[in-house]
């Protein structure tokens, strides 16, 4: 992963960046107006930040890509598994009407131009997915329940069934997320993804520490395992190796600011035909 040549509260995926049909991005923390523990492009409605400071950081992100802020489509996310195709009927109602249709949304499809498939994240996985056979893209949202709930695999199968999308022709961006060493969880979340049929056995997806007794997961790993075997080839698949705890400096974490978190924005847009 790699800042945007003229932005440098943004970053790209350096193989989603070779790709001229689209354009993607994925915000740090700098460069908006939020303050305090929000400072200061916090994207994230769902916080004490106010709604007028986060409208702006959303505009000035729409600004740095030429495209208005209306384009954005951003799911009001409830850490589920729920896949929303993004098609011409959705595209066609009215504010309140899609606001309504994205409750409940952690992942969008869509083969239509012109629009940001986007989510938002402040220590979840957020994973871009394009397909450049068939022309479509995705935008995933993957926290623990999402992942434990095959999210991953729900899109996948979302976009074979809409586009026709084979794994094998995916272009895969994992952004920033909380590493396995800052992720300390329950014996219940691991119990969780072992029903879920998960194989938890290497060091590299889960271990437990000997003192504590507490577990660390690597979320970003577990969905680097499942896009592998659905069938993507991992040279295909990019991790950012950004951690959103470690880097105060440029990431909004959850579990180090707790509510008061603010979220980065994840994107990713099929360009307009000439």
């Amino acid at each position: 992963m790699k800042l945007h040549p003229q932005h440098a509260n943004l970053l790209l995926f350096d193989l989603l960046d070779g790709e001229e049909a689209i354009v993607h991005f994925s915000t740090t923390r700098e460069g908006g107006v939020s303050r305090g523990s929000f400072a200061s492009l916090n994207t994230g409605n769902f916080s004490d930040d106010s709604p007028l400071n986060i409208h702006e950081n959303r505009q000035r992100i729409a600004r740095m890509l030429y495209t208005p802020v209306e384009n954005f489509i951003i799911p009001h996310q409830t850490h589920g598994n729920r896949v929303l195709a993004i098609d011409t009927d959705f595209l066609n109602l009215t504010q309140t009407e899609a606001v309504e249709a994205l409750y409940g949304v952690d992942a969008v499809v869509t083969n239509q131009r012109g629009v940001f498939l986007c989510v938002t994240t402040a220590d979840c996985v957020p994973i871009l997915l394009y397909d450049k056979g068939r022309g479509a893209i995705a935008a995933i949202h993957a926290g623990w329940k999402g992942t434990a709930g095959r999210i991953v695999e729900n899109c996948l199968r979302e976009m074979e069934r809409n586009y026709g999308t084979s794994a094998r022709d995916l272009i895969v961006g994992m952004g920033p997320a909380i590493s396995q060493p800052h992720y300390e969880v329950g014996s219940e979340l691991v119990e969780a993804f072992q029903e879920a049929g998960f194989d938890l056995s290497d060091r590299a997806v889960s271990y437990r520490e000997p003192c504590s007794g507490k577990w660390h997961i690597d979320l970003t790993e577990i969905n680097r395992r499942e896009l592998i075997r659905l069938g993507v080839p991992e040279s295909q698949v990019e991790i950012s190796g950004l951690c959103t705890f470690e880097r105060e400096d440029l990431f909004f974490s959850a579990r180090r600011q707790t509510i008061h978190s603010g979220r980065m924005l994840t994107g990713i847009k099929l360009e307009i035909r000439g």
